[in-house]
């Protein structure tokens, strides 16, 4: 308690000492808020990492280099005779029997440079472009996506910030009025038991106040702390506490989007189609793969060094391989898995949207009469302390003017709290 106090304090002086502190708007937050996000960082790392994949899968027709050499010394006769023929060198001696079976050792070196270039993989590397363009385009939606919820964050906590400083400026003016009260007016001794009781009734009031006034400050200092970790910046701020609740909906929440889900589930739908790919590349094991090649190899030895070249046209198509069985199948069953997964966020996402509607709307309505009972419940607060000042009421009776007055306070707070919520929500599901 003595802990919440002391940030009720601590606060009340910053808030007498708010034109010393720099008032940020909305916009200079989320500017920095924006710049500072790690989220943000590792979304378009993740992005470029899906740019670079594609960009590479786009040149699979692109022929394949290689290049190979070897140096070896060996009296093994099948090696040493068609490296010799490699050559080009073969002697009359090498057909000697002797000769043939049990060579001198030699040492040779080759050298080859090929290029393999394919002309048909069974539609493998084809799917695999489409696969990663469909990545890319779910990068980019994941990034708005993720730039949308961090906006609506920032808007919830910072219109719960102006909301908490002015209900607590509102309950700070009244408690200073009630404090006036209770120093400048003899209210009730212990031997007068109506003056006594109404006296009583005042105090608790007071401490009622007292309590809220620590719960405000204490969210102010969450939302703010919440902010400044975001930022990694602990300056010091203020927000403009006079502005309207409903003109900071309307400016900074109202929804610019009329897409019927969220960016986030049309990412995640994007990514499930990928598994659509993901089956036609399976189908591909079972199809054959046809490209060109051409080689050119470098034989050199004690007797003489020579060049060869082969190219062609080559066929492979797998018959039967263990761990190609049931691939297609699996692969097939995922993908379905995949878009029953995003029917049901659709489904979920439709219902959560209208239930927030409907809130929004209910909330809408509760507050403009919680408005007006605000205005009545001023007057009436204002007459009942004229007419307590002059005799006419009793100071139970201002107590208990006082605590419906604290009552609105507190159920405008919860109402707005409720609202700021729910067009954040509205907002990042409808962005």
């Amino acid at each position: 308690m003595k802990k919440l106090f002391l940030m009720g304090s601590l606060l009340s002086f910053s808030l007498s000492s708010v034109a010393q502190t720099p008032v940020k708007t909305f916009e200079d937050l989320w500017s920095q808020f924006h710049q500072s996000s790690l989220s943000r960082q590792s979304l378009e790392e993740e992005k470029m990492a899906q740019s670079e994949a594609k960009a590479r899968s786009e040149r699979h027709w692109w022929p394949k280099a290689y290049v190979a050499g070897q140096w070896f010394s060996t009296n093994d006769p099948t090696q040493v005779f068609f490296n010799h023929l490699g050559q080009r060198s073969i002697e009359q001696t090498d057909f000697v029997v002797k000769n043939l079976n049990h060579p001198e050792r030699k040492n040779f070196q080759t050298a080859t440079l090929g290029l393999d270039m394919p002309v048909y993989e069974g539609g493998l590397k084809s799917q695999q472009v489409t696969m990663y363009e469909k990545l890319v385009r779910a990068s980019e939606l994941e990034l708005k996506a993720k730039r949308t919820e961090e906006y609506s964050e920032l808007g919830r906590h910072y219109g719960q910030l102006i909301i908490y400083h002015q209900q607590h400026a509102k309950l700070k003016n009244l408690k200073e009025e009630l404090l006036k009260i209770l120093k400048n007016y003899q209210v009730g001794a212990q031997s007068n038991p109506v003056g006594y009781s109404g006296f009583l009734g005042l105090k608790a009031v007071q401490n009622r106040m007292t309590g809220m006034l620590d719960e405000f400050a204490l969210k102010i200092v969450q939302s703010k702390k919440w902010i400044q970790g975001k930022m990694n910046d602990e300056s010091s701020w203020e927000v403009s506490s006079n502005q309207d609740i409903k003109e900071f909906f309307s400016k900074n929440l109202n929804p610019q989007s009329t897409q019927s889900y969220s960016t986030m589930l049309l990412a995640q739908e994007l990514k499930a189609s990928t598994l659509i790919e993901a089956k036609n590349m399976e189908k591909a094991r079972f199809l054959p793969r046809v490209g060109l090649f051409a080689q050119s190899n470098l034989y050199q030895g004690q007797r003489d060094s020579s060049t060869s070249q082969v190219y062609g046209l080559y066929l492979m198509w797998e018959i039967f391989n263990n761990d190609s069985y049931g691939r297609l199948g699996e692969a097939a069953a995922k993908a379905r898995s995949a878009e029953a997964k995003v029917a049901a966020y659709k489904q979920e996402e439709k219902i959560t949207m209208d239930q927030l509607n409907e809130a929004k709307f209910t909330l809408d309505r509760n507050l403009e009469l919680l408005n007006e009972t605000d205005a009545l419940m001023l007057e009436q607060t204002q007459n009942a302390m004229k007419l307590f000042r002059s005799g006419l009421l009793s100071a139970l009776q201002l107590a208990e003017v006082l605590n419906r007055r604290v009552d609105l306070i507190q159920q405008k707070n919860q109402a707005q709290i409720q609202s700021v919520e729910v067009h954040s929500k509205i907002y990042q599901l409808m962005n």
